[in-house]
């Protein structure tokens, strides 16, 4: 499962390498047990306990909506 939480202490992207501050917003994966930034519109589903990763535009729909179906706005 993964949370989204406040950092207690400064560190890195488990995906990019990219260093975050004590107090960034970041995302904790409890199953890893790491950490990760996601990008602003970044949407996180589950399908049969698999994370499913969406990019979402302004508009809320996926930035390659229509294709497959899953934004139904």
């Amino acid at each position: 499962m993964i949370k989204t939480i406040r950092a207690k202490y400064p560190g890195r992207c488990s995906k990019t390498g990219a260093a975050f501050q004590a107090g960034a917003a970041i995302n904790y994966d409890t199953k890893t047990r790491r950490a990760f930034l996601a990008p602003p519109g970044l949407v996180i589903t589950y399908n049969e306990g698999r994370p499913q990763y969406f990019m979402r535009n302004p508009r809320g729909r996926c930035i390659d909506a229509p294709c497959c179906g899953c934004c139904t706005i």
